[in-house]
This record gives structure tokens, C-alpha cells and sequence, in this order.
């Protein structure tokens, strides 16, 4: 037979005190059924852990090294147990999050690393990915969060919007507009408008095609771009212009300027999603988080 964790827990207490008296107040219980879980601890393992005599009580040469390893025990056992219990209340996991690139300037890197310094025992896997990539992914729980270009979703998932970010025209900085504060949709007739390729955002780019085109403004279609960076760059070699999230005017880029729409269309929604079936316990504390901080995940 096995000894008990009230055992071990006995022992550890007599190994400390060294006095029946004093063990036993500390563990609450009188010294007759202390005496008798060392007792039967002793003859459980077949061998003396202490030596008592009306003056003093010690440990033998077995009774130290057992008490030293038992105690190991004891604090390991406590820590699976604050470990699970963080586990369970998503103190403790992993958490896989998705993102399309323009939130790298929207502060989520920001909110991810002080969700970390929160929630050290929580790791984060990050993939970039489109809206539609997210958005599967989240369906079938390769990912636990999603931070898309707002679309419509699927009923199974929860969305939360974080924003409606305005866009603005990114031109070349030695561009006819680029010392104008703010232009009309209209001024950007005839020029040659850059935007990442279809397949990548879909319904992004489906919104700001349907946008140029109700003001007789055609999108270029001789660039196949993937990421708004490249965007920027062709923007500030003087390859064409561009409509781009307000917040990609903080990366600090140069050769391009970035000047105010007049049109109150020229915006777009930022929304975070997740699974609500997720058996993550993690999300949740994720989610609260990033719901909590407001805009700061923008």
C-alpha cells in the first residue's frame, strides 16, 4: 500500500517540529492519531523514520532523506494543482491568433504584449492571414481568435468590432495633392490607383473598388501586390496612389503622403472573432481583455 498525501503531509510537519505536541497543534488534531499515522507510515515503507524517547524525538538517516523527497512531492503536487486550476480558469495555454497585416499598425502589437506581461503562463501563437483564411480557421479551431476586416460572419462565431477606421489617400510626396489637407474622391480621377490584389482580401477590395468606381475612378490592375507595405512603396517610387487604413500613416514611411477623404464612405470596419464553441479556456480571458482595453487593439 501507497502512503497517503495525509501522511506524508503528518510526517513533514513531525520532521519540522520534531515534537508531537507542537505537530500536532499545527496540523489541528490531537497526538494519538498523529502517533498513529507515523506508525503506520513506518510500517507501510518497512523501515523507522524517527527514534522518540520521553525527551526528544529525531529523524534517522532514512527518516531525512525521506523527508526531503516526500516534501518534494508535496510542493509538486501543490503545483500541478495551481497549475491545473489556472488551466481550467485560462490562466495557463496557448492561444493561436490570426490577423491581417494592417493590424500591425493598429496597436495590436501593443495589446499582445501586455496581455503576455498579464498572463505570463498564457503563449501566443500569431499567424498573419487573410479575413476568409481567418475565418475558416477559426471555424475549424486551427486558430482561437481572429483580427479580420469586418465582414459578415458565420453564426457559429462571435465577432466584436474594434473600429470603423477612416481611409486616407497615400500619394508620393512631390504629388499635386500632397500639400492639400483633405480631397474629394473626384481629384483622384485619372490617376492611376494601386491596391493589393483581390485573392488576399476579397471583400476588402471588393468595398473600396465599389467605392473609386461610384466616383468614376477605375483601380489599376497591372500590380499584384499582397501586402498594404508594398503598397506604400510603389506609392512612394511614384508608381500610382493609393486609399490606405488611417492607421498605416503612423508606420512612419517616407516618401508618401497621407491626405484627408471628404467622402464619410471611405471607411472601414476592424472586428476581432472567435469560436463560440471554443473549448479553450484561454479565449475568454483573451477576449476580456482586448474588450476591456477598448480601442487599444486598433
Amino acid at each position: 500500500m501507497s502512503p497517503t498525501l495525509k501522511q506524508l503531509q503528518h510526517f513533514i510537519v513531525l520532521a519540522e517540529e520534531l515534537h508531537f505536541g507542537r505537530a500536532a497543534q499545527r496540523l489541528n488534531i490531537s497526538q494519538p492519531p498523529l502517533s498513529n499515522s507515523l506508525k503506520q507510515l513506518e510500517q507501510q515503507l518497512g523501515f523507522q523514520l524517527m527514534e522518540r524517547s520521553r525527551r526528544s524525538v529525531r529523524l534517522t538517516e532514512a527518516g531525512a532523506i525521506y523527508a526531503v523527497q516526500a516534501r518534494r512531492v508535496l510542493e509538486e503536487l501543490e503545483t500541478a494543482r495551481n497549475m491545473a486550476w489556472q488551466a481550467a480558469h485560462g490562466g495557463l495555454g496557448t492561444i493561436s491568433v490570426g490577423f491581417v497585416p494592417s493590424m500591425l499598425f493598429r496597436r495590436l502589437p501593443d495589446t499582445l504584449r501586455r496581455f503576455e506581461q498579464q498572463c505570463p503562463g498564457i503563449a501566443l501563437h500569431l499567424f498573419e492571414q487573410n479575413t476568409n483564411a481567418q475565418l475558416e480557421g477559426v471555424l475549424q479551431h486551427r486558430i482561437d481568435v481572429g483580427f479580420i476586416h469586418a465582414v459578415s460572419v458565420p453564426p457559429e462565431l462571435e465577432v466584436y468590432e474594434l473600429e470603423i477606421e477612416r481611409m486616407v489617400c497615400c500619394v508620393p510626396t512631390h504629388h499635386r495633392l500632397a500639400r492639400k489637407s483633405r480631397i474629394s474622391l473626384e481629384e483622384l480621377v485619372g490617376e492611376r490607383v494601386i491596391l493589393f490584389s483581390r485573392q488576399f482580401a476579397e471583400h476588402y477590395f471588393d468595398r473600396m473598388e465599389a467605392l473609386l468606381n461610384s466616383h468614376g475612378i477605375a483601380l489599376c490592375d497591372d500590380f499584384h501586390v499582397q501586402h498594404w507595405l508594398t503598397v506604400v512603396a510603389l506609392v512612394a517610387n511614384g508608381l500610382g496612389v493609393s486609399l490606405v487604413p488611417q492607421s498605416l500613416a503612423q508606420g512612419g514611411f517616407s516618401g508618401v503622403a497621407y491626405v484627408e477623404l471628404a467622402d464619410a464612405t471611405a471607411q472601414y470596419p476592424v472586428s476581432m472573432v472567435w469560436n463560440k464553441r471554443s473549448t479553450n479556456p484561454a479565449v475568454e480571458n483573451f477576449v476580456a481583455f482586448v474588450r476591456g482595453r477598448g480601442s487599444a487593439a486598433q
